[in-house]
């Protein structure tokens, strides 16, 4: 009786296992990373001036339906900003996360 009831749960399992499909969502949007180094002077002039302290943590280049958009994530200590360039190096979007980062903090162990 335990030999049918390891059999059945094996079978059981492979069925399961094999009738699992993989779904891929395709992403509208092209998305390529940048280097900070290879972001164009419009780009880090207009951060350096406006944004005095921020760091450029990430650049990507986003393309949708042939317009080229850049997305350039800046970080000051606990404050994350995300600002959004046309193919013109214009700022069209800024997005402000404040307190995104939380540092750690310790915990008190009481005696």
């Amino acid at each position: 009786m335990k030999k049918i009831i390891f059999i059945l749960v094996l079978f059981i399992a492979a069925l399961k296992t094999n009738g699992q499909t993989t779904v891929l969502i395709k992403d509208k949007f092209d998305r390529t990373p940048i280097e900070i180094a290879d972001l164009q002077n419009h780009i880090t002039d207009h951060i350096t001036r406006d944004y005095p302290g921020f760091i450029i943590n990430q650049a990507t280049r986003v393309v949708k339906s042939n317009v080229i958009t850049y997305e350039i994530i800046i970080v000051q200590g606990t404050t994350t900003d995300t600002l959004f360039y046309d193919q013109n190096y214009v700022l069209v979007h800024t997005i402000v996360h404040t307190d995104s980062i939380k540092p750690v903090q310790k915990l008190k162990r009481s005696k």
